[in-house]
């Protein structure tokens, strides 16, 4: 249900753009008093600038801009020592920085960039540079600090250009593509302070020489492909501030005590490994600087009695672990700066004290979901922004003192036994709530209402429970709702029609209520206009099939192959500063949702942008289906079953290319089913349109070889495979003497011909020679069965008469 994206290393990343503004600046106002670059330099960086283009279109990081737009040959400004991004040495004029971050640079690096041979900082992070990464990097002896990462290079080899580069102190690859053993090159650059190798496809085990860089303060190895066991070595790294080691293949048992010695550790992650770290529970020792401590996934037995003693802990992960027990009464207090606590995926049971609140004043994100709590629910601290408890035994009602916690921004109770009343504060006691998550549980009562005008949900699910009445109009002033659920519950009352205004809705299911009558017309052409998945099945909706909806529906009506997948959710976004340290959180947060596709309901833990469905089935729809569905090209499910629906099929249904569900079964559906369908539904994967009035062949194609005849099940008119009954005339018995030129003259369409015609006596026989000619063109299977019986009816009459003459 919930996603969070935390990047321990983001603190840096400010100060140094901060101090890239600051050198840039400070480089522009000592102008006056600066020798002007040298020409072979200005030219090196104007043949860097005419090499790479500027991909203006990239939104890129919120800093970003073209930097060397400022570069000029010519005129005032052809002092490249007065260019952005760019810093000189004030005697000698000599350029001794690039300072490129984010600068929507586009290319291949040029190698003009080794001619800058006093060049001691280099900074070109975040921009999209594509290619393999120069070996004449290397020529730039006097570098100090050097920044590739979050570009888009070609894969990268050994680079062992880096050999080179003996003054370097500052080394951020993140993201360059590099794979292979951990870089050797670097195996003697012992006076590295800062390594971050991080989101490559670095393999093999940590080498032995990388615990001779004692100067480290910041390594990050997360996100390789790395493996075997961790060292005790690690404890030689004294200097060490941040170490992450996450998101890797690293096995076997290690002892918590190896990092406690790092006096200067401000933030440790271990997550995503294949270790089992052990810690002593009596241990009673504080790393004074601890600020983060992440070990999801690490096969903690209890959580560490250290932490108890870490008065400066803000972060603190140790969810999907074998933690058993009770959550212990201390973790909640154990720091005054505790802003974040996950114990998400144990095996906890309850908590010590059953406290009635959670005694904390600074904790702003608590999640102890999906684990065995029972009992009452307690109440979060006043200062808490996020409350996640889903999937847990709690039980009673909703304490009345949540009522207090008018910061609530995310509120998930979803997947308990709790029950009683919803509680009327949830509707307007809250300044920036935008996720209500209440599904699963037993609350009966009617929805709480009203909604203010700044209303701010964006995710409103109170599926699943018992309750009762309408749903508040007030909810309209909550512009921002992208997914609403209120299915399976008891609500009694004609759709709420008033949904449509809604401007960013894109999930609307209802299904499972009492919701009754027509549905009527929206009042405009652009209601719904985001609408992706809408569920409104087993109701009593009844009439024709909202069409005037139908064409409202413009989010379903055009697919975009090169749309960029992401997941309709939530973000809240919360900071902290404390002893100027500041640290940014992100949740990325969304509701679970239950539909009904390909034939059976399916739990949806997350919803991808792209996806679109329709279910209007288990109703009491009448009339044809509108050929407007047709014009919904983005379509994925429809499914119209269980309903009172007549008429044929569309052939538009045919144009819904990206269809892989179609369910129109159990209705009263006549006519033939649609060539179209077979010809171009190329991913269609269900099909089901048994208990119709079905007729003709079922079309061929190649995924309609791979539904079996369950699909069309109690249509006697139907032939063709999968079903045992064929298609197309049956042979005819061999002729009786005179009779063979008479029946050869009506053999095929002759037959049916002369059969229409006299059809059309009545009515003219222009009108039936031409409907004899169209009936036979369209429909030989269809008639074909009747014209042989009338045949052979006529032949056993003629045949006595005969008789009597040669008699």
């Amino acid at each position: 249900m919930a996603s969070f994206i935390f990047k321990n290393s983001l603190l840096l990343v400010l100060m140094h753009s901060l101090l890239v503004v600051i050198r840039t600046t400070v480089s522009t106002s000592k102008l006056s008093r600066r020798t002007l670059c040298h020409d072979h330099e200005r030219s090196a960086l104007l043949s860097f600038k005419q090499s790479l283009s500027l991909n203006k279109s990239s939104s890129g990081a919120f800093s970003a801009y073209p930097k060397t737009e400022s570069w000029k040959a010519r005129g005032e400004s052809s002092d490249c020592c007065s260019w952005h991004g760019v810093e000189c040495n004030n005697q000698t004029g000599f350029v001794t920085g690039l300072y490129l971050r984010s600068s929507l640079l586009y290319g291949q690096i040029p190698v003009e960039l080794s001619k800058l041979s006093k060049l001691t900082y280099l900074d070109l992070t975040g921009n999209y540079l594509s290619g393999s990464i120069p070996a004449s990097v290397g020529n730039l002896t006097q570098l100090t600090h050097l920044s590739f990462s979050r570009n888009l290079f070609n894969e990268q080899g050994t680079l062992y250009w880096l050999g080179k580069l003996t003054k370097l102190t500052f080394l951020d690859l993140e993201k360059t593509n590099l794979y292979g053993k951990t870089l050797q090159s670097l195996s003697n650059r012992t006076q590295l302070t800062f390594l971050n190798l991080r989101a490559n496809k670095l393999s093999g085990e940590i080498p032995l020489w990388l615990m001779n860089m004692t100067q480290l303060t910041f390594l990050a190895l997360n996100s390789n492909e790395l493996e075997g066991q961790l060292s005790s070595s690690f404890s030689q790294l004294k200097n060490l501030e941040v170490l992450d080691l996450s998101e890797n293949s690293f096995v076997g048992t290690i002892e918590a005590g190896i990092f406690l010695s790092l006096k200067k550790l401000y933030s440790l992650t271990l997550s995503y490994n294949k270790i089992s770290v052990i810690t002593n529970q009596h241990v009673n020792f504080t790393l004074p600087n601890l600020q983060i401590f992440q070990m999801i996934s690490c096969n903690l037995s209890e959580i560490p009695y250290f932490l108890k003693f870490q008065n400066n802990l803000q972060v603190l992960y140790l969810d999907d672990n074998n933690i058993h027990g009770k959550i212990p009464y201390w973790i909640w207090n154990a720091s005054d700066s505790l802003q974040e606590i996950r114990l998400s995926s144990n095996f906890l049971t309850g908590m010590e004290h059953n406290p009635i609140a959670l005694p904390s004043t600074s904790i702003k994100s608590i999640d102890i979901s999906d684990n065995l709590l029972h009992g009452n629910l307690p109440v979060p601290p006043r200062s808490t922004l996020r409350y996640s408890v889903f999937r847990n035994r709690f039980t009673g009602d909703i304490p009345s003192a949540i009522c207090n916690c008018t910061s609530l921004e995310i509120l998930d109770l979803s997947d308990n036994r709790m029950s009683g009343p919803i509680p009327q504060c949830l509707a307007n006691s809250f300044e920036a709530l935008v996720a209500l998550i209440l599904q699963k549980n037993n609350f009966s009562g009617t929805i709480p209402e009203p909604y203010p005008e700044k209303c701010t949900l964006n995710v409103f699910d109170l599926s699943q429970n018992q309750l009762m009445g309408r749903v508040p109009k007030s909810l309209s002033n909550c512009k921002m709702l992208q997914i609403f659920d209120l299915s399976d519950n008891q609500l009694q009352q004609t759709f709420p029609d008033w949904l449509g205004t809604l401007p960013r809705l894109q999930v609307l299911i209802l299904h499972s209520n009492k919701f009754h009558g027509v549905m009527g017309s929206p009042r405009n052409s652009f209601e719904f206009p985001m609408l992706r998945i809408i569920d409104l099945s087993q109701n009593n909706l009844t009439g024709d099939l909202p069409v005037k909806y139908i064409q409202t529906w413009s989010a379903m009506r055009i697919f975009h192959p090169d749309k960029e997948l992401q997941y309709i959710e939530v973000q809240v976004t919360y900071q902290n500063k404390n002893k100027g340290d500041f640290i940014v959180w992100y949740v990325h947060y969304t509701s679970s949702i239950i539909i009904r596709n390909k034939g059976v309901k399916r739990y949806y833990g997350r919803i991808l942008n792209v996806f679109t469905s329709i279910d209007l089935s288990s109703n009491k729809f009448t009339g044809h289906i509108p050929e407007s569905f047709g014009s919904l090209e983005a379509l994925e499910s429809l499914d119209l079953s269980n309903n009172e629906l007549t008429g044929p099929i569309p052939p538009s249904i045919g144009s819904l290319k990206q269809l892989e569900s179609l369910d129109l079964s159990h209705n009263k559906l006549s006519g033939l089913i649609p060539q179209q369908l077979g010809e171009k539904l190329n991913f269609l994967a269900f099909f089901n349109v048994s208990y119709n009035l079905l007729s003709g062949p079922i079309p061929r194609g190649q995924q309609f070889e791979t539904f079996d005849k369950d699909s069309y099940m109690m249509n006697s008119g139907l032939c063709g495979l999968p079903l045992s009954k064929t298609c197309g005339s049956p042979q005819s018995p061999p002729a009786d003497d005179g009779d063979e030129d008479e029946d050869e003259s009506d053999a095929d369409g002759g037959g049916f011909i002369w059969i229409f015609i006299l059809a059309g006596v009545g009515s003219g026989l222009v009108v039936g020679i031409v409907m004899g000619n169209i009936f036979v063109d369209r429909y030989f299977w269809l008639i074909a069965g009747v014209v042989q019986n009338l045949r052979l009816t006529l032949k056993n009459r003629r045949r006595p008469k005969r008789q009597n003459i040669r008699g």
